[in-house]
């Protein structure tokens, strides 16, 4: 866990905790998204078996390439996301009439189809190139936050227009694209939120 040890800037560090230990305690958090989280508390003599990771003040650090590392995965998580959302949107035009033919022959619904199917290919190649980037040592270009920023976008874009596709039942139960269209946007802030990845990709241009 990250736990603040200090008031300065860099008094941040890395902690490995025992969860069955006495006096932690874990509690899963209501989410969103209806994921599995938890708020850990660490309390009395249990803070005795916390162990330092690295360095005293190596915290951020060590946590921002651990970050830089997880955007991939979770970039790679949001895209697979937007193309089963847009899957099921594509079978549920076809299936779906109104007016006596299926809601993919209207053109409106068909352009927004296609938008979305163009938008998570081009996220989609992004993502792998970050993937190859970070092993073959092509840093140079900030593929990671690139493939973060733009795959949780396109997979927040793609159920949102799903969800327009589908009409009111897309927020019931009944059907799982209410359950992408919450984790798109839990994913959109979660390992960093937009502005973090625009700042990298920013320094990367501009420095």
């Amino acid at each position: 866990m990250l736990a603040r040890t200090g008031d300065g800037d860099a008094d941040v560090d890395l902690f490995l905790v025992d969860p069955a230990a006495a006096g932690v305690t874990m509690e899963q958090q209501m989410t969103i998204a209806s994921d599995t989280q938890y708020e850990v508390d660490v309390v009395g003599s249990a803070r005795a078996g916390v162990g330092r990771i690295g360095a005293a003040g190596s915290g951020w650090a060590t946590w921002h390439d651990t970050m830089l590392d997880g955007i991939i995965m979770l970039a790679a998580q949001a895209i697979g996301g937007a193309r089963y959302a847009l899957d099921i949107t594509v079978q549920y035009a076809k299936d779906r009439e109104q007016f006596d033919k299926p809601l993919g022959a209207f053109q409106a619904i068909a352009h927004y189809l296609a938008d979305a199917a163009t938008a998570v290919d081009g996220a989609e190649t992004l993502v792998y190139e970050a993937a190859w980037a970070r092993p073959n040592g092509r840093l140079d270009r900030p593929a990671r936050p690139m493939a973060k920023l733009f795959a949780c976008k396109t997979f927040r874009d793609v159920t949102a227009m799903a969800q327009q596709v589908f009409g009111g039942v897309g927020f019931t139960l009944e059907y799982d694209i209410q359950l992408y269209f919450r984790r798109a946007k839990q994913l959109q802030i979660s390992w960093w939120d937009d502005r973090a990845p625009e700042e990298l990709i920013a320094a990367t241009l501009l420095d």
